[in-house]
């Protein structure tokens, strides 16, 4: 059985600080199973069971000890992994090798991936800025009027923007089209290597 390896989910489009970065244990097995929700929401254990179809991509580790992402059968079409300017769309049952800082994206959310290294349990998912469970955090903030619901369930999504690039003039009886965000573009520090998609899933029931 794979090591898990712990990460960290730092959410691009956040609609609140405190729920920018999401600590996050990922694995092989139903202990690590790891969904990430349409809504926004970081689906873990028994709570992912059978929640494929709200779900856009999972996250585990690899046979040979890799962070991967895939997208299930059941899976909407147009998530995707982003890295240094490339873009690798998930196709069902394929899996795709992640790195540190990579970008896990789908029409409305946009994660940037952090890895941290060797975990030695499974854990809940956790806000950083949180000493609680991320569905208490979720909770809480909701109840105290925080956040919007609605920003839990991805609106206003700001639109990304080269830095070259000149505002377009609006008059202010246009109104504004609706733009599906690209994760940002950074430019890497170093050569980095092609996004690596397996043609097998994996081996372990996840």
């Amino acid at each position: 059985m794979p090591q898990p390896i712990a990460i960290c989910l730092e959410d691009c489009y956040s609609p609140h600080e405190s729920l920018r970065f999401l600590q996050c244990v990922a694995g092989s097995g139903p202990d690590f199973r790891l969904l990430l929700a349409q809504d926004g929401r970081v689906l873990w254990q028994e709570e992912a069971t059978g929640k494929e179809g709200a779900a856009w991509c999972r996250i585990f580790v690899t046979g040979d000890q890799r962070l991967g992402v895939i997208r299930d059968a059941p899976m909407p079409a147009g998530a995707r992994v982003s890295r240094a300017g490339r873009r690798v769309d998930l196709e069902p049952g394929k899996p795709v090798i992640l790195m540190e800082g990579d970008y896990v994206a789908h029409p409305g959310r946009c994660y940037r991936v952090h890895i941290h290294g060797a975990a030695a349990r499974a854990a809940e998912p956790t806000y950083l800025q949180s000493n609680e469970p991320a569905r208490h955090t979720l909770a809480r903030l909701a109840a105290a009027g925080i956040i919007a619901v609605t920003a839990l369930t991805g609106a206003g999504c700001p639109r990304e923007q080269p830095v070259n690039e000149q505002p377009e003039a609006r008059s202010a009886a246009q109104p504004q089209p609706v733009v599906i965000p690209d994760p940002p573009v950074t430019e890497p520090d170093k050569k980095t290597e092609p996004i690596e998609t397996r043609l097998r899933p994996p081996d372990v029931a996840n």
